[in-house]
């Protein structure tokens, strides 16, 4: 039998990953800046084996290999491309607590936005 899924637990690590990230992208040429999202995309990816937080996790892999491809990274194109990482994520939703996670990984991104 499957073991039940701690999301609350997996969430707050998932958003504790996610502001560190962003943390370090703030202060991290652009190759760190990369490989910082992509250790945060495979956690993710090894902590949850599909739906919403693997998929978050894939994007950010994915992410971090274009960010990597640029000469100089400035940290609104990140939020930028965070945000719609997580904007995607709510098509993807299938569980209430998903739903939930999004919301959570949303606030955190929204939480670094500049106005």
């Amino acid at each position: 039998m499957a073991q039940p899924i701690d999301w609350a637990n997996i969430g707050i690590r998932m958003v504790q990953g996610l502001n560190t990230t962003i943390d370090a992208v703030r202060q991290l040429d652009t190759q760190e800046a990369a490989l910082v999202m992509k250790l945060l995309g495979k956690t993710c990816t090894k902590m949850m084996k599909d739906g919403v937080g693997h998929q978050f996790g894939i994007a950010l892999i994915e992410t971090s290999e274009r960010i990597a491809l640029k000469e100089k990274i400035v940290f609104e194109d990140v939020i930028k491309m965070l945000t719609s990482i997580v904007g995607k994520l709510y098509f993807s939703a299938k569980t209430a607590e998903e739903i939930e996670l999004v919301k959570q990984l949303e606030d955190a991104v929204r939480n670094y936005q500049v106005v």
